[in-house]
């Protein structure tokens, strides 16, 4: 296997996990898992693409992950943080946080510097990623309602 592979599968292990952790009902672990493996499949399918821009893999894994969330939680009728919270975990960036921390208490405030840039960087993309999946979902879903209304009468 190859270690992408391995990290995808990771992902989708790791989503079970948290969804376990935050508690939901085992109806919607698999759907979660499956928001978490997009999300995942999208990021590392990006990696390579935007080798020097590490944000825009993080904005689009978390604008599908976000979206599909919304999509699953339509047809779930729950909200669709049940979803988009264990779905998103795979994209926190961890490690950065990890050194920024790490270099801060070794006194390389300098590394520090660079790793909590990175960190706060990733957090922004994964959170822009979120609200325009919300804006995009709004749009989309109020068309489409429009739509099948008016086709009705």
């Amino acid at each position: 296997m190859t270690p992408v592979l391995v990290k995808i599968i990771a992902g989708f292990i790791s989503t079970i996990g948290f969804a376990i952790i935050f508690r939901l009902k085992p109806v919607h672990w698999l759907l979660a898992a499956i928001d978490g493996l997009i999300a995942c499949i999208i990021y590392f399918s990006l990696v390579d693409v935007f080798e020097n821009v590490p944000l825009l893999p993080n904005l689009f894994a978390a604008l599908a992950c976000a979206f599909v969330a919304e999509i699953f939680a339509r047809i779930a009728k729950t909200p669709s943080t049940v979803f988009l919270l264990p779905g998103i975990i795979c994209l926190v960036p961890g490690g950065s946080l990890y050194y920024s921390m790490s270099n801060i208490i070794n006194e390389n405030y300098i590394e520090a510097g660079h790793s909590l840039l990175l960190t706060v960087e990733v957090a922004i993309a994964i959170g822009g990623g979120i609200i325009a999946a919300s804006i995009l979902k709004t749009v989309i879903f109020k068309t489409y309602d429009a739509v099948k209304n008016k086709m009705k009468k």
